[in-house]
């Protein structure tokens, strides 16, 4: 999948430039917003971009603006941009945001404003219950069709510049200006200009890197329990994880550090790396997602007959295995970009090897299972002998997996 990023100019009273505010659009349709992309997860499609192709080129010496969801501003993939050259735009959040999580949020602002950041309030966000961040906020948004001078007055007199949005023709340019506000924008002034396109797979290749380094220098299950707390979205679906069927738990766990403790690292480190997979995955090919999914705990399991650190790898050859009919990459090399174990890598390259062997086994039962009950049983039979495992054994392994790749796909 290929996401384009469009820029819409924002002018002064003057008919200056002033910024840039910057979209995540579809290829297919530059004019629309890619809905099946969630809004907290095109901020961070976004940020890589920016980051990649660089602010200063796309804003052309103006400020950007990028827009947030309220608990976007904890994740800590905006912090590789360079906050004095952007203004956050600060919208609803996506997920329920309580006394603690708010706090998180206001001194996260406070600390963008702190290294240059502008604060943009938008017009969801300006109200009573968010006094306290439209406190720090340095923009005020109106929409054009919903403009008063009274408000933008209002504004003023808290010390707030006022932009005034979405104006779609000359009278409601006129009256935005008559307003008194500072900025303007719309598509009668200017509509968005796409400015760059970008794949999905160099952005998912840096978040696994991101993400397999932050695991590989935490020094303990506190320090991992703490950085997944620290990115909300992921901590709610990390929840949801450990809740869901896939651990078969009866007593809900509500909180970070005990269900880090509860699943233990390796648990982690797989939910990590699914919930990254699978943000992108859904959207690149959710049925073959899937498919990568049941040959990954169909590997598994059947590994796990000769030892646990054998049906690890295991599980991330089924994972990777239709990557390059996913991503259209070539399989070792996206792998070895990612420092996976060699062990795992090979494969994909000798047919010989243990793993390889195995991933034979794995896409025949997998296949059969798509092909239904009577194939299964079938091939359940014919694999009986080569894995030692009864034919009934297979054929529960095969629905299991099956059962944990919907639970994945859910979160």
């Amino acid at each position: 999948m290929s996401f384009v990023i469009a820029r819409q100019a924002v002018y002064d009273r003057e008919g200056r430039v002033f910024a840039y505010e910057v979209y995540l659009r579809s290829s297919e349709d530059p004019s629309r917003y890619p809905r099946e992309v969630s809004f907290s997860r095109a901020a961070y499609i976004i940020a890589d971009i920016l980051a990649e192709y660089g602010v200063r080129k796309i804003a052309q010496g103006k400020k950007l603006i990028v827009n947030l969801s309220l608990e976007a501003v904890l994740n800590k993939s905006i912090d590789i941009l360079p906050h004095e050259d952007i203004i956050y735009a600060l919208n609803e959040p996506e997920v329920p945001v309580g006394e603690t999580l708010g706090k998180l949020i206001k001194k996260k602002v406070s600390e963008l404003k702190r290294r240059g950041a502008g604060i943009l309030i938008s017009p969801s966000l300006y109200r009573r219950e968010y006094s306290e961040l439209v406190a720090l906020g340095d923009i005020v948004e109106f929409r054009a069709s919903e403009v008063l001078s009274s408000s933008v007055s209002g504004a003023k007199g808290h010390g707030k510049r006022v932009l005034v949005s979405y104006i779609e023709n000359e009278e409601e340019y006129k009256r935005a200006l008559e307003s008194g506000a500072d900025y303007f924008e719309g598509n009668f002034l200017e509509p968005p200009v796409v400015v760059e396109e970008a794949r999905v797979t160099p952005f998912l290749k840096g978040t696994l890197l991101r993400l397999m380094s932050m695991l590989s220098s935490a020094k303990s299950l506190k320090e991992v329990a703490d950085t997944i707390a620290s990115d909300v979205g992921m901590a709610v679906k990390f929840l949801r994880f450990v809740n869901s069927a896939y651990f078969s738990r009866r007593k809900k766990i509500e909180d970070i550090h005990h269900a880090v403790s509860y699943v233990g690292l390796e648990n982690v480190k797989r939910f990590v790396l699914l919930v990254a997979l699978n943000e992108y995955m859904k959207l690149e090919n959710p049925e073959l997602w899937k498919r990568s999914l049941i040959r990954a705990h169909i590997a598994e399991a059947l590994a796990g007959r000769s030892s646990s650190e054998l049906s690890q790898k295991a599980f991330l050859v089924g994972l990777f295995s239709l990557l390059d009919e996913i991503l259209g990459v070539d399989i070792p090399s996206f792998l070895r970009e990612l420092h996976v174990d060699e062990e795992v890598v090979r494969a994909f390259e000798d047919e010989n090897s243990v793993l390889a062997r195995i991933l034979k086994l794995t896409e025949r039962l997998e296949g059969a299972l798509r092909e239904g009950a009577q194939e299964l049983e079938k091939t359940a039979e014919e694999l009986s002998s080569e894995t030692g495992l009864r034919p009934i054994e297979l054929v529960v392994t095969a629905k299991e997996a099956q059962q944990k790749a919907d639970e994945v796909i859910r979160l």
